[in-house]
């Protein structure tokens, strides 16, 4: 994904939770109510399976990068190993007519 893109999300996100959870405090200090103390569990709840899913996602992000890393410098020593195949065939001819065979 964009990671510019995945970042203003989460930026949103970690906004719009704190709004929520600041009025449901404020509203929990005036006069706490059964609804409220579950409202403001929920949002505990809703915010720790995000961050899990953003960690996810972070990690996720990471491995294919690490995998796409990996993947390139195997192509890359298989050009250089074939370039040195080539050289060395080169001179295995080049000795072959040199001696004859």
């Amino acid at each position: 994904m964009n990671a510019k893109i995945d970042l203003l999300k989460d930026m949103e996100y970690t906004v719009d939770i704190d709004m929520l959870s600041t009025l449901v405090l404020a509203q929990c200090k005036k006069n706490e109510t059964p609804t409220l103390t579950e409202m403001s569990k929920a949002l505990a709840r809703i915010f720790f399976y995000v961050n899990s899913l953003q960690q996810d996602r972070r990690m996720y992000d990471k491995a294919m990068c690490q995998y796409r890393e990996d993947k390139n410098r195997a192509v890359m020593r298989a050009r250089k190993s074939e370039l040195e195949i080539d050289k060395l065939q080169a001179e295995i001819g080049r000795l072959k007519n040199i001696s004859g065979l």
